[in-house]
């Protein structure tokens, strides 16, 4: 089942019972794309520790985003290949979402990356800026790797 943004929040909400409310500050510019601050915590003085799913789908959506980084960077990337990446990007979503086996406390902070992950995904399929929502998914992924326990991962710029 293909779970949307609109979907998959209020259901994220009350399976987490208490929402914490990310702080949305703009912080710098990436190449004029406003960026946002994504606040996280660290558990303790470690980063948090996943299961073999939320690995698997942060891979494909690296993966996905990578392999067309250089076109978006260029702006050479078609309009048609950034919902394709919307679409790939959604699937790894929906993986995660369907298979999570998360502890509470690494869900919700883990669900803080993937807020920023399908808002980046819903820019990705508009037609105003799709690269805006490319520039707020890297975001999220680096973030994701500095605040969770990845063997191997590495970040994008």
């Amino acid at each position: 089942m293909n779970f949307r943004r609109h979907l998959i929040l209020p259901g994220l909400i009350i399976a987490l019972g208490a929402w914490s409310t990310p702080s949305w500050a703009a912080t710098t510019s990436h190449e004029g794309h406003q960026s946002a601050a994504i606040d996280l915590t660290l558990n303790g003085q470690a980063k948090w520790q996943g299961d073999e799913n939320m690995l698997k789908g942060m891979n494909g959506i690296r993966s996905a985003l990578a392999t067309r980084l250089p076109a978006i960077h260029d702006g050479s990337l078609p309009a048609a290949d950034y919902k394709t990446l919307a679409s790939e990007v959604q699937a790894q979503v929906d993986f995660m979402v369907t298979n999570c086996k998360l502890a509470p406390e690494v869900d919700e902070q883990f669900h803080i990356v993937l807020g920023h992950v399908l808002d980046g995904v819903a820019e990705l399929e508009g037609d105003t800026d799709p690269r805006s929502g490319a520039v707020r998914m890297v975001q999220a992924l680096n973030a994701y790797g500095t605040y969770f326990e990845h063997p191997n991962w590495q970040p994008l710029e």
